[in-house]
């Protein structure tokens, strides 16, 4: 069952300056010419904790540092934080909440109450447990999602964002995010008293949640939003294939089904998965036969990557062959700029079928999913 706890949160302190120069997107998510903006606001910012470049150890003695001198420190009580992200969404520009809230939960395997939707991949894995190893605090949340289709937590929720918030600041992609910190005993037993029987799904975090179960860490810190949540949006991850020897774009071409020239309409047919694929012979597109139900990147990996061009499972998970790219510009560009022999193009993934078929157990390939505004890291961690 869903067990929620409050924490007693490390948090930045007023002598650290504007959260708006200390907070940053998750780790993985910040690509080396925003790392380096983010590392050049402040000495503080968060960035300078999460992306040590492999110095663990000296990514754990800034930690000790910045509590010695206050620019970190532990709140005086158990508390659970409302958390609220107001954005215009990407292409239509239409302006969106989603709430959630952050809290504790237990750390337990998959398949009872916690189900993962997509494999992970050993790298990520190895450098996430090196840094909670070395410094001690899970410094983001898990982004976990759960069924709230008669809005009872929204309602919860809603009524703790009619006060003003304690934090508030905008991002360098226009997502206001707002913070309360709760530390009613009653408002935070009612919320714990609506979530068991729940089921929780990963959105984001895999890696991190992996690494708590390979710590045998007993809690672990999440965010929590409702499936149904308005402002929840899921955008296709792009796959770019490299690195294949041999390759041939004529002889890849004529393997796959049903494939035509051009890439729009991106709009799967009655009973087939539809992909656009770039090669540097040209735009073509793919339809793919496909169950009712069927969902994209498990078809991709399962009639294509695997069968045709040799990218098991297991070469993925290794890191091989693949790269991602949320948007289609910059996965074409990989393609018309060399570092790429073929991109595919796929489909927003619908929430609902990646929810059905994950807590069904079914797990999809690496990077199937890319949750829209990401969470703004560093402001609520967790000290084992």
């Amino acid at each position: 069952m869903a067990n929620i706890h409050p924490l007693r949160a490390l948090r930045y302190t007023s002598k650290a300056g504007d959260i708006a120069a200390l907070a940053t997107l998750p780790y993985d998510v910040i690509p080396p010419a925003l790392e380096a903006d983010y590392k050049a606001r402040s000495p503080h910012n968060f960035a300078h904790l999460i992306l040590p470049q492999g110095n663990y150890e000296g990514a754990a003695a800034r930690l000790s540092a910045w509590k010695d001198a206050g620019i970190l420190a532990t709140d005086p009580g158990d508390a659970i934080f409302v958390y609220e992200q107001t954005f215009p969404a990407p292409g239509t520009g239409e302006v969106l909440t989603r709430r959630g809230f952050v809290a504790l939960h237990d750390t337990e395997d998959y398949g009872q109450t916690v189900f993962r939707h997509e494999r992970t991949m050993s790298g990520p894995k190895e450098d996430r447990f090196r840094l909670l190893q070395a410094t001690r605090v899970q410094f983001d949340s898990i982004f976990m999602l759960f069924p709230d289709p008669q809005g009872e937590v929204e309602a919860v929720l809603s009524a703790v964002c009619a006060r003003a918030p304690e934090l508030d600041y905008n991002d360098h992609e226009k997502t206001r995010h707002k913070l309360w910190r709760v530390a009613d005993p009653a408002w935070i037993a009612k919320l714990q008293a609506l979530m068991p029987g729940r089921k929780l799904l990963i959105a984001d975090g895999h890696h991190r949640y992996e690494t708590a179960l390979r710590m045998s860490q007993p809690r672990t810190l999440m965010t929590f939003v409702s499936l149904e949540s308005p402002g929840l949006r899921c955008f296709a991850t792009h796959r770019i294939v490299h690195s294949l020897p041999n390759f041939n774009s004529e002889a890849v071409l004529a393997k796959l089904p049903n494939s035509g020239m051009g890439v729009d309409p991106l709009v799967s047919p009655a009973g087939h998965i539809r992909f656009g694929v770039v090669m540097p012979n040209g735009e073509f597109h793919t339809d793919v036969p496909a169950a009712e139900g069927a969902l994209n990147v498990a078809v991709l990996q399962d009639a294509i990557l695997t069968p045709l061009l040799g990218i098991t499972p297991e070469v993925v998970t290794a890191g091989a062959n693949l790269v991602y790219k949320r948007s289609r510009a910059e996965a074409v560009a990989e393609v018309r700029e060399g570092r790429g022999q073929i991109a595919f193009l796929l489909e927003d993934l619908p929430i609902d079928g990646m929810a059905r078929v994950s807590f069904a157990g079914q797990v999809l390939p690496q990077k199937s999913t890319y949750f829209y505004p990401k969470l703004g890291s560093g402001l609520v961690m967790y000290e084992l």
